[in-house]
Formats: C-alpha cells, structure tokens, sequence
C-alpha cells in the first residue's frame, strides 16, 4: 500500500467514501453520518456559496469528531455562444408568458466562488477536500498541504488522471461512465462521450498510467 494510501484509510476505518452530490442530498447529517459509522462522509460545496460551505462544515463538526470531506467544483469556462443564447431565449418567450413568469438573465459560466472556498479551506482546514470538473493548480495543492490537508481529484480518462498526478494531488477519483447525473470531465465534449470507459475498465488502465492511488 502506498504511503498517500494508507494516510487517507488511516482516517477512516470502513473504506467506504460517501459521494458529494451536489444539490442537496450531501448535507451535515449525513456526512456525520457516513462518519460516525466508520466511513468518510463528504459535504458537497458545489452551487453552495462559501459562507454555506463554512456553515455546513460547522454543523458537521458539531455532530462528530471524526474525519470528513468538502467537494468543491472547479470554476468552468463559458463555451456558450452569446447569439445561440439569445435566440434559444426568443423561443422560450411564449412559454414565459403563458406561465406568466419572466426569463432569467443567462449565466455564462461560473467560478462557483472557487477562490473564496479555497481560502476559507485554508484557513480553517478540513482533513479532505476533492475536487470535480478540472485540475486546482499545484499552488491550490501545495497550499491544502501545508495545513495538513489530503487532496483527491476526479478523472474521467487515463490523460486527466496524468493531469491529476502532475498537479500533485494525493490521489485519483476514477469516474466511468456509469456516473449517475453526469460525470466529473474536465472539459465539456459529448462528441467523445461514446468512448468512454466504465469505471472497472477506467480504474485498469489509470492505476497503469499513474502513481497515485486510484
């Protein structure tokens, strides 16, 4: 067992990780949960804005002692076509008439207050932070290591996984194709989607590519 692999089993005894949904389902109660029952619970930040991330955590420690995660969704790039928005607005004007309701202003991406998140992580640190849709920085990495953080990225592929070891993170969420939702790529391509990889096939080939735990 490698070294990063058995820093992060040591902190919990049953080798389950409870998954971050995003959206809701992921809260204190049941991060604590997870937790108290020998597992790693895990608080999804995701949509979430920082102060509602410290909140959570905060309800979680006051629930248990023991160790759990925060998720936090890399910021996304903004891939929309300004007039592509604007038209597919014009074909839901009647419909927001009908139901008597106005459009909502588009949002053409978001960070999802990635650097406030990050920072509050750093200040007041939780034992494991992972990271969904993109690679942090090494400099992201370095700092969450210096207060004793342990890192864990999501791929989707053999070359995000290596984009995730050079990053320096502490170990792979290999994520197949099976994901429930969507999957955690780092960039958005549905023309690739049909060659994705289960995950059984997906964790094959990462743990020969890489280092790091997977």
């Amino acid at each position: 067992m490698s070294s990063a692999l058995s820093a992060l089993t040591d902190l919990f005894p049953i080798p389950i990780v409870q998954a971050p949904m995003a959206g809701g389902p992921s809260g204190p109660q049941l991060a604590a949960a997870v937790t108290e029952a020998g597992g790693l619970g895990f608080l999804a930040a995701g949509y979430k804005t920082a102060d509602g991330m410290y909140q959570e955590i905060k309800q979680v420690r006051g629930l248990t002692g023991g160790p759990f995660g925060v998720n936090v969704f890399m910021p996304q790039p903004d891939h929309a076509e300004s007039g592509a928005v604007d038209l597919y607005a014009q074909q839901l004007a009647g419909e927001a008439v009908w139901y008597q309701t106005e459009l909502g202003e588009p949002d053409h991406g978001s960070d999802d207050g990635y650097e406030i998140k990050i920072a509050a992580l750093v200040d007041d640190p939780v034992p494991v932070v992972s990271f969904h849709f993109g690679v942090p920085t090494r400099e992201v990495i370095d700092s969450l290591h210096r207060v004793g953080t342990f890192t864990l990225v999501t791929a989707t592929t053999v070359e995000e996984a290596l984009a995730v070891e050079r990053a320096g993170a502490d170990a792979v969420i290999a994520q197949g194709i099976e994901a429930g939702g969507h999957q955690g790529t780092h960039r958005d391509q549905p023309e690739n989607d049909c060659a994705a990889l289960g995950v059984l096939s997906l964790v094959a080939q990462v743990r020969e590519a890489v280092g790091l735990p997977v």
